[in-house]
């Protein structure tokens, strides 16, 4: 279990070493990399602060629920779920400490995002492919 500590720990590590180090060197606009504080929801979709918020912690707190419930089980999903919990906070703390979420990889033609959306992706994808498989053998 200590890999498993010092995988999400660097994980972390990483994600906020990267968006810090996006916010002090990128300015908006740009090519490739370019800073941009989303203050919306996922592809820049607006949604009221009012709305936003208790639906992210209660997201959040869902998520850390079943993750403790797989942690005491099979242990299954531990890495997805732990994934998708290090992107959802880190993006958590940028909207608290920057007031939006702190994006900095331009994919043209698409969106703006970062590290933690990457976690997330990740995680989902996981859990998905997992799920497809499980109805194709049942």
């Amino acid at each position: 279990m200590c890999k498993y500590y010092l995988g999400c720990l660097s994980l972390i590590i990483l994600d906020r070493f990267l968006k810090i180090f996006f916010v002090k060197t990128l300015s908006e606009g740009g090519s490739v990399f370019a800073l941009y504080i989303n203050k919306n929801i996922a592809f820049s979709l607006p949604l009221p602060s009012v709305i936003l918020y208790p639906i992210l912690v209660i997201i959040f707190f869902l998520l850390v629920w079943f993750w403790l419930k797989d942690w005491q089980g099979a242990k299954k999903y531990i890495w997805p779920y732990a994934l998708v919990i290090i992107g959802a906070a880190s993006n958590i703390w940028d909207r608290l400490w920057y007031g939006g979420v702190v994006d900095y990889f331009n994919v043209p033609y698409f969106t703006v995002l970062n590290l933690s959306d990457v976690y997330i992706f990740l995680g989902v994808c996981y859990f998905l492919v997992r799920q497809l498989k499980k109805q194709k053998y049942d």
